[in-house]
């Protein structure tokens, strides 16, 4: 399979920024709807400290919500714009790591993961904190030092270890006591016949959820080309089942669905890991070690 350079890798990262910004211009999201039905239910479970500035937040929008959501589309249509025309990329992406630590906190609950309840099913470890990851692996660096224009090899190398840490962690968060029990994925999925499935075998269908991650995770961490794209096409197949069948494609399609989810994103990490082992066997080896030396 062909790698993409950073370029494009950028390019694919504003295009999913961009769906964000016009997803959050839906009539819904300049009500009171957004506050209490996105907003607010992501302080539930958390700890006081987490909850409490959630809550905060949320009442401080709430007068002036339809005021504030166009500056939160403008923020994030912005940021789309600029990575696809490729305009003062540095500066964009510096904009767009405030805003997913910002969004990560007061919006996404830290992605639920302090709360007993958070599954890669529905959208942990948080999809904007995966923006923010992406943005960090995908900052421009000086094309003369890069092998056939792909993402610098060690970034390659990040790319793939984060992702194989984070399929290994959402692994360990589907094997939560919660969820072992009866009804514990109840809602989790967005179709019916896997709700149905958990409802009835649950231990079944989390193992039949956790292993591939913990699979994936591992196969990543091999430099044998083989066994790693055979991580890689798992990764691919598992963000796609996750975007499919838990997230449900992110809601984008309903009123209040505010962006793609998680799904694409894993995917887009994925890509940007897959270029490292490819082009280590395609470029000249005594070029490489030149570059190891010219970036450390």
């Amino acid at each position: 399979m062909r790698s993409l350079s950073r370029r494009w890798l950028q390019t694919i990262l504003g295009i999913i920024w961009l769906v964000d910004g016009i997803l959050q211009l839906k009539p819904q999201m300049f009500s009171s709807q957004f506050i209490n039905q996105v907003l607010l239910p992501t302080a539930q479970g958390q700890p006081l400290g987490i909850g409490h500035t959630i809550n905060w937040a949320a009442s401080l929008l709430a007068p002036h919500i339809a005021i504030y959501n166009f500056l939160f589309a403008g923020i994030q249509l912005f940021l789309g714009i600029m990575l696809i025309l490729n305009v003062w990329v540095k500066g964009t992406l510096i904009i767009s790591l405030i805003w997913t630590v910002i969004v990560w906190w007061l919006s996404e609950g830290f992605g639920m993961m302090f709360t007993g309840q958070a599954t890669f099913l529905t959208g942990a470890p948080g999809a904007v904190f995966l923006y923010g990851l992406i943005g960090i692996i995908v900052w421009p660096g000086n094309e003369d030092k890069e092998a056939h224009g792909v993402l610098l090899y060690k970034w390659s190398n990040v790319s793939r270890y984060s992702l194989a840490v984070l399929w290994i962690i959402g692994g360990l968060l589907q094997l939560q006591p919660a969820f072992l029990a009866q009804g514990g994925l109840n809602g989790a999925f967005s179709v019916d016949f896997f709700n149905h499935l958990a409802a009835s075998s649950p231990v079944l269908v989390n193992l039949l959820f956790a292993i591939p991650m913990f699979a994936a995770g591992i196969l990543l961490l091999f430099r044998n080309m083989k066994v790693f794209y055979t991580g890689f096409w798992l990764s691919i197949l598992i963000a796609l089942f996750i975007w499919w069948a838990g997230e449900g494609f992110g809601q984008m399609f309903t009123p209040l669905g505010t962006d793609p989810n998680s799904g694409p994103l894993l995917i887009l990490l994925a890509l940007c890991g897959q270029s490292m082992p490819h082009d280590v066997h395609k470029v000249d080896q005594s070029r490489l070690k030149r570059l190891h030396h010219q970036t450390n």
